[in-house]
């Protein structure tokens, strides 16, 4: 029998960590909080490593087959003229890409991935609620919590990875106080994304509508029957830092109607389905910044470790490239016959470390969201100008791809 490892976060990074290490005979306990394998999320990108790591994996031809085949981005008014067009997988505009697919349907192939490997148990409706480092025995002893059943069990793992997401509970039982204190860096960017009842003129192209106060109102193609809707606001509001805090969903969504109605468009469209869909989340937008990634026999692993935040399009490719370089870094250790997993963490945040301070940093200095999404109406029409420009004089061809960097993956 191979490492015991308990990964806790059956997203993204946990599968693609569970399939690597699965097939080298490492034993791997994988937690999620959630009851089943169906999750809410919004259209992802894989751009760059990730790409070639997927492939790498044999799930290429299953991925294109669901992508969202959306064929790029029109920007409109409030009263619906279209006044720019880019096509997709072109230049470096990166709003829409070549495989754009939604986070559920990605999940679901990397997690038959997993199963077709087998020798990985997931355990849904469960997750950490407790850490002890056993130094001398070279263990890590996990209370782990069945939110079903309301049991709790207690342990024993050579190791623990935890990448349940950005506000990862598991990561402030793992790293001291000082380590942890205040690695979550708000942007004052928030976002509400959600599934609505799609209409024919939704496809093939998304549908972008800035709107005074640094609001958008966003449209991607998803199917026949749905389209994927988005709210933000790139300007800091009490009242929505405020609504983020509340578990109750429809307190979220009343709060976001009064701050997005009457701002033309489709607008009306979209809060009717925002206030009618079950699959909605809303988020103030949050990098997570650490000077360590682990901790004796624990490490963290993607938006838990080092979230980039949707505002770099980098979430995922992270979260992919992550878990593979962590699992190769393992499996040459334990191949090598160091039961010890500290020193295959730290060369997994030497390798990463570079490449993540590259692909996390918020474009253009950090102005990004405030250069794209102006405050007043003066700025809105000057934007639009500029982008009508760069539209009808295909300026996008010669723009720089500042998104895909480089990273030459090891062997595994």
């Amino acid at each position: 029998m191979g490492p015991r490892v308990l990964i806790s976060g059956a997203g993204i990074a946990g599968t693609v960590l569970a399939y690597w290490l699965a097939q080298h005979d490492f034993t791997i306990t994988m937690l999620e909080r959630s009851r089943s394998d169906s999750q809410a999320g919004q259209i992802i990108d894989i751009e760059g490593p990730a790409r070639e790591i997927v492939r790498r994996m044999g799930l290429m031809e299953e991925i294109m087959g669901k992508v969202t085949h959306e064929a790029g981005i029109r920007f409109v008014d409030d009263a619906g003229k279209e006044y720019a067009r880019f096509p997709a997988g072109e230049g470096g505009l990166g709003v829409s890409n070549e495989i754009e697919i939604m986070r559920p349907q990605l999940a679901g192939a990397l997690m038959g991935g997993v199963e077709r490997v087998g020798g990985v148990e997931v355990r849904y409706g469960c997750g950490v609620s407790g850490v002890q480092q056993m130094e001398k025995e070279g263990k890590v002893v996990v209370d782990i919590e069945d939110r079903v059943a309301k049991t709790v069990s207690t342990e024993e793992f050579d190791f623990l990875v935890a990448c349940d997401g950005l506000r990862s509970t598991t990561r402030d039982m793992i790293l001291p106080v000082d380590q942890r204190r205040e690695c979550l860096k708000p942007t004052g960017f928030f976002a509400a994304f959600f599934s609505i009842p799609a209409r024919p003129h939704d496809r093939p192209y998304a549908t972008l509508l800035n709107a005074p106060g640094r609001r958008t109102v966003f449209l991607k193609p998803l199917t026949d029957e749905q389209t994927s809707a988005y709210l933000t606001c790139g300007k800091f509001c009490p009242q929505l830092r405020e609504a983020r805090e509340f578990r109750d969903v429809e307190a979220q969504k009343r709060v976001l109607a009064r701050h997005f109605e009457g701002l033309g468009w489709e607008t009306e469209r979209v809060l009717e389905g925002m206030r009618e869909t079950q699959n909605f989340y809303f988020e103030e937008i949050t990098q997570v910044k650490l000077g360590r990634w682990f901790e004796g026999r624990c490490v963290l692993l993607g938006d838990t470790a080092y979230c980039p935040s949707p505002l770099t399009g980098q979430g995922t490719n992270l979260a992919i490239l992550g878990a593979y370089v962590l699992a190769a870094k393992l499996v040459k250790a334990f191949k090598g016959g160091d039961k010890d997993p500290r020193g295959a963490f730290e060369a997994y945040e030497k390798d990463l470390r570079p490449y993540v301070d590259t692909v996390q940093p918020i474009p253009l200095g950090g102005y990004l969201p405030t250069l794209i999404n102006p405050e007043t109406s003066w700025g809105i029409w000057v934007l639009r100008k500029i982008v009508g420009w760069v539209s009808w004089l295909q300026l996008w061809r010669i723009i720089p791809d500042i998104k895909n960097v480089g990273y030459e993956l090891p062997d595994l």
